[in-house]
């Protein structure tokens, strides 16, 4: 329990600085492709990683600010913990490593759907726009 207290911390401390919000998404876009490299069974943590990349991006870059701090905080936390090898369940264990971070990824992923909505409708509006 001390390490996600740790990583709770981490996330906090990531949430209030631009660059490091966005080095993490950078991180754990990184990770994402090395891990679906490996499997072809992570499509929902796919989906729904991408989507919290994205959304980190669009707020960094000021494009999206539509959510509020708890919502960054929680999805720093996901991109936190998936990217730190050394979380409750170790990267280095072979089939349950990324298991604690896909969970930790769609739990809170789930616990913030209501952005999520809001932030995909916002891009299509994006794209309908510029098209």
């Amino acid at each position: 329990m001390g390490d996600t207290k740790k990583i709770w911390e981490k996330a906090k401390q990531t949430a209030s600085d631009k660059e490091e919000l966005k080095n993490t998404a950078f991180k754990a876009g990184e990770k994402l492709k090395k891990l679906l490299e490996r499997s072809e069974g992570f499509q929902e943590l796919n989906s729904k990683l991408k989507v919290l990349i994205r959304m980190i991006k669009s707020h960094t870059s000021g494009e999206y600010r539509a959510f509020q701090i708890s919502t960054l905080a929680l999805i720093s936390f996901a991109l936190v913990y998936f990217i730190i090898p050394t979380d409750i369940i170790p990267d280095f264990i072979p089939a349950l490593g990324f298991t604690d971070d896909a969970s930790v990824v769609l739990l809170i992923a789930r616990r913030v759907s209501k952005d999520i909505d809001r932030f995909l409708a916002w891009e299509q509006e994006q794209f309908e726009q510029a098209n």
